[in-house]
């Protein structure tokens, strides 16, 4: 293999493994894009976060953590990456970094998705850019318009070929 293929092989692998990991279940390790500047700058909305089932009982203050909470007035939890700033009765205070106050709710520790191991900068763009139509057209339809007029010119090509 030339050393360019090996480079795009490995640049694919590198860039490819968390997109599919971010859109398909993973089981229990979640990779999880950011939506809202609470966390910078440790965590920014261009990251990918890495989140891994924690023994609740092994939290510590320091800890970043995803939750779910439901929001007033809100259909649906909303999965929230924070950090650990106290205990509290039945759960842990949390705050986001960016924030000079704590959150005004107690998380539960029921309601723990899991500790971030690690984050991946700057590929949670990426995501972002794929979920808005100038990003369906860039990432998924032109890749399928070259691809499909490859294969065409092959085909033009073989049958200009054989005389057929």
């Amino acid at each position: 293999m030339k050393t360019l293929d090996i480079i795009s092989t490995i640049l694919f692998i590198i860039i490819i493994t968390p997109l599919i990991g971010v859109i398909v279940p993973t089981g229990s390790v979640h990779f999880m894009t950011v939506s809202g500047v609470s966390m910078e700058p440790t965590i920014s909305e261009s990251d990918i976060i890495i989140v891994t089932p924690v023994d609740t009982s092994q939290l510590a203050v320091g800890d970043i953590i995803s939750y779910s909470h439901l929001f007033e007035n809100a259909r649906q939890p909303a999965t929230i990456t924070h950090r650990i700033v106290g205990l509290a009765d039945g759960g842990y205070r949390t705050k986001g970094d960016a924030h000079a106050q704590a959150d005004d709710y107690t998380v539960a520790s029921e309601d723990v998705v899991g500790i971030m191991q690690f984050k991946i900068p700057y590929l949670g763009m990426l995501v972002h850019f794929a979920d808005t139509a100038a990003g369906l057209v860039v990432l998924v339809l032109a890749p399928a318009l070259l691809i499909i007029g490859a294969e065409v010119h092959k085909i033009i090509k073989h049958k200009k070929g054989t005389g057929v």
